[in-house]
Formats: C-alpha cells, sequence, structure tokens
C-alpha cells in the first residue's frame, strides 16, 4: 500500500503565496568574502531600490531584508500591509565588531556591500591572570 503524504493547508498556503507574489521573484545573490579589515558581504537582488534595503543585527545573527507590499491595490487604511522578505540570514563570527558594521549601496554595481570589521582587541587576546588567597 502506498504512503499519503499529508501537507497541513498553512504550509502549502505560505508556499503559494512566496511563490505567486507580484509575479513571482528572483533569488538574490550573496557572496561572503573575507580580507584583513574584516567579512564584506555583497548582495545583488533584482528590482530592488538602494532605501528598500533593511538590516539589522540580531544577537549574533546578520539579517538583511526588504518590506513587500501584500497587495498591489489596497483596500482603504490598509497602506501599510508588508511582508517581509528575506535577502540573507548570516550568523555573525565571534571575531566581528558589531558596533562597527556598515552598509553603503553602490550605483555602479547595483548591490548592497555590508562591511563587518574585525574586533582587533579580542583576536589572539592574552593575559595572564593572578590566584589570590583567601
Amino acid at each position: 500500500m502506498k504512503a499519503k503524504i499529508q501537507i497541513p493547508q498553512d504550509i502549502l498556503t505560505a508556499i503559494d503565496y512566496a511563490n505567486t507574489t507580484n509575479g513571482g521573484m528572483s533569488e538574490p545573490v550573496l557572496a561572503v568574502s573575507q580580507d584583513e579589515k574584516g567579512y564584506e558581504i555583497k548582495i545583488k537582488t533584482a528590482g530592488l531600490e538602494p532605501d528598500s534595503f533593511q538590516v539589522d543585527v540580531l544577537n549574533n545573527r546578520l539579517w538583511v531584508y526588504h518590506l513587500l507590499p501584500l497587495f498591489a491595490e489596497r483596500p482603504d487604511g490598509m497602506e501599510n500591509l508588508k511582508t517581509v522578505r528575506t535577502l540573507g540570514n548570516l550568523f555573525l563570527p565571534n571575531d566581528v565588531n558589531v558596533d562597527k558594521i556598515a552598509a553603503h549601496y553602490e550605483q555602479a554595481t547595483r548591490e548592497l556591500n555590508i562591511s563587518l570589521p574585525y574586533n582587533h582587541p579580542t583576536r589572539n587576546f592574552r593575559r595572564h591572570i593572578d590566584i589570590g588567597l583567601e
């Protein structure tokens, strides 16, 4: 007897919505590189303006996203109905200085560049601790 796969209806609805919103979407191109200053993330995605990108740090993760309107024609009073589309959700290495993360958009290449500099004081840190007597 053949096993029947049961997929919950809410998952099917979400999959259908994600595949059909605004006629479908192209996947972003995300590249991570490392040099002597730190890490660099480049994100290129079709159809987004520079002010559409959002970059947040949540605990030890870097979240890059944009807000997508739910409906092309919105009913009165529902102009702000939007959903989040994640472009990248990356773990931050321990050696990143979270306070110095910076992002800029390059018009020439039409890509978002995020620099994650090293936290030099914690790299190769060494300290001797004396033991006290009580």
